[in-house]
């Protein structure tokens, strides 16, 4: 593997139907896959691969496309990211996690679901480069996401690029009934604009305990799945990197799609 330190990035995936709708977030993702150095390896935390127990790391020689929705077009069913797989890359990411105190199990069947290889289809559409999945844990906080994620960062430093994918708002029971609440796009503002804010400034302490300090943070995040890949991506960032927002907009009124890095030149 080279010694370019690779960015390390959040993304918000949105809908499914993402994957054949063309928007300012899938212009995004194709710009972002063109304008970061070449990874030689991916890892990627998704929030659909979300697992209670031992961090679970795939460990396939490939990885086959998981369409777990269920309710839109055939078209979706369709897609397929045949991604490789990287065993080794992923031996070495659990030996990692072990010696930080993590229980880890690899997982030879797993593949990737629609949090992973929608953005990795604009991002990497040659399919070319390898792929690890590590899992999340809704029912362990956003402190020890950050943890797991120091863990694996000496990684970036052998080509591997960090990606996670999930939503920087994700209340859907909200998006489809926002006559409800007047308030709905206020409150989602407030709390999209309090992270990028804090992303800029590397507050740590805050984001990791988010829930306590950020506005309307359970109106925005009713659980925590979509959020918990952040807090794994700051913890891959180095001490001395502040993040940049790389992008925002919003899909459907309410869900924001923002996306933020670290470690990026330009």
């Amino acid at each position: 593997m080279n010694n370019v330190l690779m960015p390390t990035l959040f993304v918000s995936h949105g809908s499914p139907m993402m994957i054949v709708e063309q928007s300012e977030t899938t212009e995004f993702f194709t710009q972002m896959g063109q304008t970061i150095p070449q990874p030689e390896a991916i890892i990627i935390f998704s929030a659909h691969f979300d697992i209670a127990g031992p961090v679970m790391i795939t460990s396939g020689q490939t990885l086959g496309t998981i369409h777990d929705f269920y309710g839109f077009p055939q078209s979706l069913y369709e897609v397929e990211y045949p991604a490789h797989g990287a065993p080794q890359l992923a031996q070495k990411a659990g030996e990692l996690l072990q010696k930080s105190g993590f229980s880890i199990a690899l997982d030879q069947t797993q593949g990737l679901d629609h949090g992973a290889w929608v953005p990795l289809q604009y991002m990497f559409p040659h399919r070319d480069i390898p792929v690890i999945s590590v899992s999340i844990n809704s029912q362990a906080s956003a402190q020890i996401h950050y943890e797991l994620g120091q863990a694996l960062s000496p990684l970036r430093r052998e080509g591997v690029l960090f990606i996670g994918s999930g939503g920087i708002s994700h209340n859907l029971r909200a998006v489809f009934s926002q006559a409800s609440d007047p308030e709905s796009i206020h409150k989602m503002q407030l709390f999209t604009d309090w992270i990028a804010e804090k992303i800029e400034h590397r507050d740590v302490e805050a984001i990791n305990h988010y829930l306590q300090t950020a506005p309307h943070a359970l109106f925005n995040h009713p659980t925590p799945d979509h959020f918990l890949p952040l807090p794994c991506i700051l913890g891959t960032s180095d001490a001395a990197e502040n993040g940049k927002v790389l992008h925002r907009s919003v899909d459907m009124g309410l869900l924001a799609l923002d996306a933020y890095g670290f470690g990026l030149t330009a």
